[in-house]
């Protein structure tokens, strides 16, 4: 599995939405990830003329937006020449973190503690809706971004489980992560208020521990990540060959 000597994918300049880039162009075992082909991003809500401008060039005509339903209703968005698709992941970082800030425990320890739970719930309660992104993904070959509220832990499992399923080696899903620290802006939101800047760069930050437990927790309940992608995600050896011929040159 060979490591990427491609140069870091470049952030787009939308000016209305932070985390914004394109996830192709790594090696993978059978060439490498087509670029143009799937982007991720923050929320979309706030994109300018332009910014929708530039993803009508770039032919972006789906997303698949892993809000919860609080997220959606408080930064909706609908735009004519994009379909959204809702995979819902209810967000658990804040209102976890939120009981033991009540509690007297919201220091820089529980915010680690919140983040690894988070990342193991992906597996553990959430593995059915992201085996969701494999079907969208397999049913159109349209442009697609894929997008949550910052764009780094529902959409970066996301982004990671399909980079691994089209032979982009580790170190390369773990760089592409953590381009989150590069390009992600921290929106002023009235949950961060009260909180510490320390607390609050873990909560809204991404750090290889956090993704290290996700591809852990696979290994402990599925022995490994290929009987996760089968049993888990459905993605039997036909779909995933599919998934190549469609995204892999």
């Amino acid at each position: 599995m060979p490591v990427s000597s491609l140069p870091s994918p470049v952030s787009c300049p939308l000016k209305g939405a932070s985390n914004f880039r394109d996830i192709g162009g790594y090696a993978t075992d059978s060439g490498s990830f087509r670029k143009g082909r799937v982007y991720r991003s923050d929320h979309l809500a706030d994109l300018s003329q332009q910014d929708l401008d530039i993803l009508k060039e770039l032919g972006i005509a789906r997303s698949l937006d892993f809000r919860g339903a609080h997220e959606r209703k408080r930064s909706p968005y609908q735009y004519s020449f994009l379909t959204s698709h809702a995979l819902i992941v209810e967000p658990t970082v804040l209102p976890d973190f939120l009981d033991m800030l009540a509690q007297g425990q919201g220091d820089v320890q529980a915010a680690h503690a919140t983040m690894n739970k988070t990342y193991t719930e992906f597996v553990t309660t959430h593995a059915r809706t992201f085996a969701q992104v494999f079907d969208q993904l397999l049913q159109a070959d349209t442009p697609v971004v894929m997008h949550c509220t910052a764009g780094k832990d529902r959409t970066g499992f996301a982004v990671a489980l399909l980079h691994r399923a089209a032979g982009v080696h580790p170190d390369d899903v773990m760089h592409d992560y953590l381009l989150t620290k590069q390009f992600f802006r921290r929106p002023d939101l009235p949950d961060n208020r009260g909180i510490r800047d320390e607390v609050l760069d873990i909560l809204w930050g991404v750090q290889p521990e956090f993704l290290e437990t996700a591809f852990k927790t696979i290994d402990a309940t599925h022995g490994s990540l290929d009987r996760f992608f089968q049993d888990a995600l459905q993605l039997s050896s036909a779909r995933r060959e599919a998934l190549l011929e469609r995204y892999v040159a």
